[in-house]
């Protein structure tokens, strides 16, 4: 008897199942059945969706929620500025108020399509919004800083790429930037609010690009639309992807170009059947014409669309650039289409050479950035995975109280629902989606979420983690919508199934915000913290910078602390020195607590003309771990503060001055130090 690939496939997994504990194995049997069931979506959406289905929908009251939710959250925001516990006892609760009336409604078959985009729009949002009402009235977030910086060159000059020793490879994709500036300059509106409404209509595109490619992937409007709310549950959506950096332009471009595509195969493959029949019918040659002209707006949009990316944010660029391999690849060995003529494979190698060539541009530090990065990160890990090095400790907070118990439990459980569900979503993606190349191609990048998992044990790696999250939720949101309506069909769907899933991905949502916001919520608003990125911008940081703008005039070569770096950089227009620009540590400079021939040294080969000493950092611990730089003596292991002596010792240094002193920010003019040095 000759056995189908198909049957094979089927008694393996069912030799699979026999192996498992007894009680695993009815449920696991009843997804493999489940899985391939082309039935499992009954749409029960009208012909008609307008504006009078809308407000006789849920959407009024679940705006009113939504409305209720940001009421509160401005409270706890406002609460937590003064030094309360509303941060703490509000906060969470209020992105709850938010998340899980919409989760319940488009868990329900019989939601609209119109009700379900609008919902996801309303929660895209009203997320963003709780970015905006962290910080209303200036720019808060490391990053924000940074590329502030690069808008502020452009605004000045009128020109690209000039330097940017915050982070030097800002200025080489400026595509955020040509935006805002251009936003602004048209509008009239400051730097500050011209970017918070282009990373507003990035959210929104974002939300509607996600869902009208995952529908033109699962043919249902509600399996796209959980895969969306799915997407939104990944720990950088909320803050770190609603902050002004490249990332939040360039991923809501890379997904609509994702849509964009979607059609290729579906379009490719009945062009290349028709084929046959154009000597014969004409109306086949016309089709033809049709699909032809479809194809290559296709690919017209997506190169667009690519290039676009590729001068935004280089990390998204790589990242797409390897889906589009992959998928090329995939689509090959299926033979959907002989391989010199897929469209597909010609998007991906245009792709990959105008990357180049944008890697290749004189003066692009790109590789080194990210090669520097990524080798300490791989490198840390072999370390610990080998046994000659220590793992990070998890939950470790590295100033203040440990992180509470039950913030532990949920962000474990967020991760570990996730791992769970992966490889039954999997499971359902190929017995249901596997004629699908780019479904296919989703479902091997979900393959690579518990490997970088794996990163968190590093303290160099541990931002891989993070930051792979808003990539990789592209492809695991759709794979575990599959699992959901593929497990739980909606002809046997009850109240009981409704309440369990939207509990789950309620629990996935508030343990993703925990694990993205860190601790003691370094990305939120409340009193000044040392080293805590937001929580350390305040008033007197901002007037020191403010002040050597107007008094030391722009462009001396300064040195300081992390913070205070971002701040004289961009406020203070300083032409600050960096590990990153200038590869040059002067943590030693600072932490030691007399100023030897080394420290001396250092000074003269930045060419230091002033240093900014914050005393606040002798009385307590960093929140990052870290005061100047991750390479610094005693990083991610201090035990004290910085000692006093390692401050005032520049009092006492001959040649060095103290120009000003605000009660705890003090600026040293050190050029007379550095000449005699010389």
């Amino acid at each position: 008897m000759n056995i189908t690939p198909s049957h094979s496939v089927h008694s393996m997994v069912h030799g699979v199942f026999r192996v498992l504990p007894r009680p695993m194995q009815s449920p696991l049997r009843r997804l493999a059945t489940r899985g391939g069931d082309v039935g499992a979506e009954k749409e029960y959406t009208g012909v008609y969706e307008g504006v009078g289905t809308l407000l006789a929908s849920w959407f009024p009251a679940l705006t009113l929620t939504c409305a209720l939710g940001l009421c509160v959250t401005a409270y706890a925001f406002a609460d937590a500025r003064g030094g309360g516990s509303g941060l703490n006892t509000l906060f969470l609760p209020a992105l709850l108020v938010m998340f899980t009336p919409i989760a319940l409604r488009l868990l329900i078959p019989t939601t609209s399509r119109i009700e379900r985009i609008s919902l996801l729009c309303m929660l895209g949002c009203v997320c963003y919004l709780v970015k905006v009402l962290s910080s209303p009235l200036h720019f808060s977030f490391f990053d924000e800083f940074l590329h502030w910086r690069t808008l502020d060159d452009i605004n000045q000059s009128g020109h690209l790429f000039a330097q940017n020793s915050l982070l030097p490879v800002s200025p080489y994709y400026p595509g955020l930037e040509i935006v805002t500036n251009a936003l602004g300059t048209t509008s009239g509106l400051d730097s500050f609010h011209a970017s918070l409404v282009v990373v507003g209509a990035a959210r929104v595109l974002m939300v509607l690009a996600l869902f009208a490619m995952n529908e033109q992937l699962l043919k249902s409007a509600r399996a796209a639309s959980l895969a969306t709310l799915l997407y939104m549950i990944n720990p950088h959506f909320l803050l770190f992807d609603a902050q002004y950096a490249y990332e939040s332009l360039a991923l809501p471009l890379a997904t609509c170009m994702l849509f964009a595509l979607s059609p290729h195969q579906v379009v490719s493959v009945r062009l290349t059947r028709l084929e046959p029949l154009v000597p014969l019918l004409k109306f086949s040659r016309e089709r033809r014409h049709g699909l032809t002209t479809d194809l290559r707006w296709i690919t017209f949009t997506a190169w667009l669309i690519l290039v676009a990316v590729i001068f935004t944010h280089h990390v998204t660029d790589f990242f797409f650039d390897a889906l589009l391999i992959i998928w090329a690849i995939v689509y090959a060995a299926k033979r959907l289409m002989p391989l010199y003529r897929s469209h597909l494979v010609r998007i991906a190698v245009v792709g990959v050479l105008v990357s180049c060539v944008s890697i290749a541009r004189a003066g692009n530090p790109v590789v080194g950035y990210l090669s520097s990065f990524m080798s300490e990160a791989v490198t840390e890990l072999g370390h610990i995975l080998s046994g000659s090095g220590s793992a990070k400790q998890l939950f470790v907070n590295y100033s203040g109280p440990p992180t509470p118990l039950w913030e532990r439990i949920m962000t474990v459980s967020s991760v570990g629902i996730i791992t769970l569900c992966l490889p039954l979503g999997l499971l359902c993606l190929w017995k249901r989606y596997r004629s699908n190349a780019l479904a296919c191609t989703f479902g091997f990048f979900c393959l690579f979420y518990p490997v970088v998992q794996a990163f968190r044990l590093t303290n160099t790696g541990a931002e891989v983690a993070d930051r792979a999250a808003a990539f990789l939720f592209i492809p695991l949101a759709l794979v575990l919508a599959i699992f959901i309506v593929q497990f739980w069909p909606t002809t046997r769907l009850h109240w009981g199934q409704l309440t369990l899933i939207t509990a789950a991905m309620s629990l996935v949502f508030l343990g993703g915000i925990i694990l993205g916001v860190g601790p003691a919520s370094a990305l939120l608003p409340g009193p000044y913290e040392a080293i805590a990125d937001a929580r350390s911008i305040d008033p007197q940081g901002i007037q020191t910078a403010l002040w050597s703008d107007a008094y030391l005039h722009p462009a001396n070569r300064v040195a300081s602390d992390r913070i205070n770096q971002v701040l004289l950089g961009t406020y203070g227009k300083q032409r600050v020195v960096t590990t990153i620009q200038d590869t040059i540590d002067l943590s030693p400079v600072f932490l030691s607590p007399h100023l030897t021939d080394e420290d001396r040294s250092l000074l003269q080969q930045g060419r230091i003309r002033y240093l900014v000493a914050d005393t606040r950092l002798t009385h307590a611990l960093p929140l990052l771990g870290f005061y100047y730089e991750m390479s610094e003596m005693g990083a991610f292991h201090h035990k004290t503060p910085i000692d006093p002596q390692a401050f005032t010792k520049f009092d006492d240094t001959p040649q060095v001055n103290r120009v000003f002193d605000s009660g705890a920010i003090i600026i040293y003019d050190v050029e007379g130090l550095a000449n005699a040095s010389a």
